[in-house]
């Protein structure tokens, strides 16, 4: 194969890879404007976008765990109230991590984590419990 022809192989497979990311997020930007974004599975971690602010996701993601009788072993803030996390067990004795990352004044994103290489199913009962708990 000719150096020309590599070259259009090569724009032609970033172009794809470049429409295709770009997509992802138009729909999670779309979703967040609606009020709810779409859940994303990623290496192990659950993230969806709610449209409130820190403070109300924070207090939901609390409610859950005592919801779902978890047992939270730390809980910390950064410096700037930008991202928090609560770390523990669930009630099956399995590793948990809430990470809830403020992503403007009204939008906090939340990741949750079973384990070292995640559970998509048991994030999304946790997911779906906070969803519950925010619209209360």
């Amino acid at each position: 194969m000719n150096s020309l022809a590599k070259g259009k192989w090569i724009c032609l497979i970033l172009f794809v890879a470049l429409a295709s990311a770009g997509c992802g997020l138009f729909a999670v930007g779309a979703g967040v404007a609606a009020g709810v974004g779409g859940a994303e599975y990623v290496h192990g971690e659950l993230k969806q976008a709610y449209a409130v602010p820190m403070e109300k996701a924070w207090n939901a993601s609390l409610a859950t765990v005592d919801e779902l009788k978890m047992k939270a072993a730390k809980k910390w803030t950064d410096n700037l109230d930008q991202y928090r996390v609560i770390e523990g067990k669930t009630k099956e004795g399995r590793n948990f991590q809430i990470a809830l990352e403020a992503t403007s004044k009204d939008v906090t994103t939340v990741g949750v984590r079973i384990d070292t290489f995640g559970d998509e199913e048991y994030s999304k009962k946790i997911q779906e419990v906070i969803a519950k708990t925010l619209k209360k």
